[in-house]
């Protein structure tokens, strides 16, 4: 499974921005970089100059997609609705590591909360699990890591030290849209088994970047 990383925090606190700083280490660094955008609204926006999809592409995220209430918007394919992990699967198995920028009520993702003084109005740390780092221009009372809003360096050293591993089989598991955790040797014995049938069939590339199958009842 692809290493994902949410921003959280309350509106205005500067989660963009310091997404766009991390984005740009991160890609002069030579990772590659997807981002989801949560929103509100329940229908997404064009990525028209200006907004906050715009500005993630610009600094060099890609795929970039925007998950509203009703549909989400994927900047590089056509859209589909999914499950996240089902999302993330399919569609960022390029990256080296997934931003997304919301999704704080998903347990399962590791967050970054960003705060701001003046407009914090409450701590999303003391309440929510998952929360690994702060980023914030004021001392909050935790002893979690704690950056400034600024240190795009220090933060995107701390994300990637902790979160991106080497992946030398990228074989992924989906039930109904939810990751199943295959160890190391399943993970071989599926590569090979399902290489070695595509070897039989005809039409088929004989080096295969990327293998999909779909069982539905």
């Amino acid at each position: 499974m692809v290493p994902t990383v949410a921003f959280i925090g309350e509106h205005n606190v500067g989660k963009t921005t310091l997404m766009e700083g991390v984005v740009r280490v991160l890609r002069r660094e030579g990772l590659r970089v997807g981002v989801i955008k949560s929103t509100k609204e329940p229908r997404g926006e064009t990525d028209r100059e200006g907004t906050d999809t715009y500005r993630l592409r610009e600094a060099g995220a890609h795929p970039v997609a925007l998950w509203a209430g009703e549909e989400w918007v994927f900047y590089t394919e056509a859209p589909l609705r999914e499950e996240f992990w089902g999302m993330i699967s399919r569609y960022f198995t390029s990256c080296d590591l997934v931003l997304a920028e919301g999704f704080k009520g998903l347990t399962s993702v590791p967050k970054i909360e960003v705060l701001r003084k003046g407009h914090t109005r409450k701590f999303w740390f003391e309440e929510l699990s998952g929360v690994v780092a702060l980023a914030a221009d004021f001392r909050p009372p935790t002893s979690l890591p704690l950056f400034d809003l600024q240190d795009f360096f220090g933060l995107a050293a701390f994300i990637r030290e902790r979160f991106v591993r080497p992946r030398p089989y990228r074989v992924s598991l989906l039930v109904d849209g939810q990751p199943v955790a295959l160890n190391r040797y399943v993970r071989r014995a599926l590569s090979g088994l399902l290489r070695g049938f595509l070897e039989s069939l005809r039409g088929v590339p004989e080096s295969p970047v990327r293998i999909e199958i779909f069982l539905e009842d």
